[in-house]
């Protein structure tokens, strides 16, 4: 059963010459089983031992009861023939977005590393302020009495506090002295279904190869699913104004709704405390559609050949040569002489 279950390794350099823009440190593991399923599975160099984790989750197996190539220890290993490596390197090849997910998986890691390496610091930093405030001082225990003898009084009537009365606003509206305190940011974005599922993109001119990219597997839908709702977490770090790539599974959406979304939509994204509300509008024309109604089917006049200045030139040497020769034809047949000074050496040099 061990050898019917293998995790077969390539690194950076081995994909680099599959794909010209494979980042560096991310590796591929190829998990296959016997009944021929293959599962990809990208990683970062500095994961080490979490990687052998993940894949023995993807083959269903334990630590020691898979294959692995090339051999690790604590790990049965296998002897794989070159040409059945070149198998596997063209399978690779043949995803042809693999490339883009090993960016945005690097991008992604790199922002899970950052976010916990403050949280370490901002722990560090309390462990530090309690330092240097000391234990905590606790007092000492004073006995009292548990029974103690009083006058009878007067019953007090409590004084009856009124309540605050609620503005009339409708449910779902906040009044202006509570609204005005809110956190509340704006943007425009693309909706649009693709092979990864429905893509929210933030500022979609502005998204290039660096824009980071997230999945978000929890959303929530309005009554009538005009409008959708992602966790605040989703837009954590992420400013107005900057680009932003949003990927949700598209099983997590109805029929209806996947449907509507196989044409590019725009989107008005809010942003507030309690999560990024999508409204999705109107769809987005494609470029073909946009430039092919306005070609220009006028016919086109010819362009009018005009005399370049090297060609007026030899004209008007011409036109000279043609004057001085019928002036010298015309003294001859008077019977004057005709006197040709020859040009001076540096004149017939410049020539």
């Amino acid at each position: 059963m061990i050898a019917e279950q293998l995790a077969y390794f390539f690194d950076a350099s081995a994909l680099g010459c599959v794909f010209e823009e494979w980042p560096e440190d991310i590796g591929l593991v190829l998990c296959l089983d016997e009944s021929g399923t293959c599962e990809m599975l990208l990683h970062h160099a500095e994961e080490g031992q979490g990687v052998l984790k993940k894949a023995g989750a993807l083959l269903g197996r334990g630590a020691g009861e898979f294959a692995v190539v090339p051999a690790m220890d604590g790990y049965p290993t296998r002897r794989v023939m070159f040409s059945d490596e070149q198998k596997l390197l063209a399978l690779v090849e043949g995803e042809a977005d693999l490339a883009e997910m090993a960016a945005d998986y690097l991008m992604n890691y790199r922002f899970e590393k950052a976010r916990k390496a403050r949280e370490r610091q901002q722990a560090e930093a309390a462990r530090a302020r309690q330092a240097e405030l000391g234990p905590r001082l606790i007092e000492p225990f004073t006995w009292r009495p548990r029974l103690h003898l009083s006058e009878v009084r007067s019953k007090v009537t409590p004084k009856r506090t009124l309540k605050p009365k609620k503005p009339d606003m409708p449910e779902g509206y906040l009044p202006s002295q509570d609204a005005v305190q809110s956190e509340c940011w704006f943007a425009d974005g693309e909706l649009r279904l693709g092979d990864r599922g429905v893509r929210l993109a933030l500022a979609a001119d502005m998204v290039d190869i660096k824009t980071s990219t997230r999945l978000v597997q929890e959303v929530g839908f309005r009554d009538d699913f005009s409008r959708f709702v992602l966790p605040r977490g989703a837009v954590d770090g992420w400013l107005p104004g900057e680009p932003l790539v949003i990927d949700i599974p598209e099983d997590r959406f109805p029929a209806g709704l996947r449907e509507r979304f196989k044409l590019a939509r725009s989107a008005e994204i809010t942003v507030t405390a309690q999560g990024v509300f999508v409204a999705p509008g109107s769809a987005l024309a494609e470029q073909g559609d946009a430039s092919g109604g306005n070609e220009d089917t006028s016919p086109r006049r010819k362009r009018r050949r005009f005399l370049t200045p090297v060609s007026i030139a030899v004209a008007l040497l011409a036109v000279a040569s043609l004057t001085v020769g019928t002036m010298i034809e015309a003294l001859e047949a008077d019977g004057l002489p005709v006197l040709l000074n020859p040009l001076p050496a540096s004149v017939e040099a410049g020539a």
